[in-house]
């Protein structure tokens, strides 16, 4: 019985179940399993193997540079955010929507912790997810236009439930590129989710993309169906430092 069993979870293709069998057999005979109970665990850890590997496929091709969660996430430190906000960011409900995200601030306070743990929760949920940074977008922009593939990166972009795009704001767009990225942002309007962090304001998304016309563009389709975070603390990097007096506090305010 047991031969015919593993020959059976083989065909299957239930490999990682066949390669348990003798566990889960003996401890069916240790515990007087019923039969129904069995193939119920049987089911379930082979059930739970493929959903555990399709994930950690998942968040491979999602190119996150680090996994971090929202448990990770110190709230109380960012008393500008609005946890409402953010537990329903959570329900993943935005990416169903084709809704943004856009995270504000400036440098160390936390906007690329919370685009991620947006992301991770986005892959445990099944949803595809492509992680890119800014520089990331120009180079891979600049490849393309010298193989001749603009427009299979473009279908690339355009492909996953959703783009996190880092640090927009550091170094400004040249043309090519911020033409390139307005392409992207017009085809997922309101088809695909876009999590964005930006060290500048909105007002100053212009000298970004190196066009006020563009960026106005832009910014019409990212805002029209999106929830912003403006985070006003200060940055986590120098949190320890300041504790331990190697980065002088900012003086009162007189």
């Amino acid at each position: 019985m047991k031969s015919l069993l593993e020959e059976r979870l083989h065909q299957l293709n239930w490999s990682h179940t066949a390669s348990q069998l003798d566990d889960l057999v003996e401890n069916a005979s240790t515990h007087n399993v019923s039969y129904f109970d069995f193939l119920h665990t049987v089911v379930s850890g082979e059930w739970e193997h493929r959903e555990s590997t399709e994930l950690n496929r998942r968040i491979h091709r999602a190119k996150l540079p680090y996994t971090k969660t929202i448990h990770d996430f110190d709230l109380a430190f960012q008393p500008s955010l609005n946890e409402q906000r953010i537990n329903e960011t959570l329900t993943c409900r935005y990416i169903a929507n084709g809704e943004n995200r856009l995270l504000l601030g400036p440098p160390g306070v936390g906007k690329t912790h919370l685009a991620i743990a947006f992301a991770l929760e986005a892959l445990t949920q099944g949803y595809s997810v492509l992680f890119l940074t800014a520089a990331d977008l120009v180079a891979e922009c600049h490849k393309a236009e010298g193989k001749g593939t603009v427009s299979r990166l473009i279908k690339k972009w355009t492909r996953p439930d959703l783009i996190v795009l880092d640090e927009v704001g550091y170094f400004p767009f040249d043309e090519f590129s911020a033409n390139i990225f307005f392409q992207v942002i017009s085809k997922r309007y309101e088809h695909g989710a876009m999590i964005l962090t930006s060290n500048k304001s909105f007002i100053e998304w212009g000298k970004v993309f190196g066009d006020d016309i563009l960026a106005t563009a832009i910014l019409d389709r990212l805002l029209h169906h999106s929830v912003t975070f403006n985070i006003k603390g200060d940055s986590y990097r120098l949190k320890e430092k300041k504790k331990a007096g190697i980065y002088p506090a900012a003086p009162p305010v007189k």
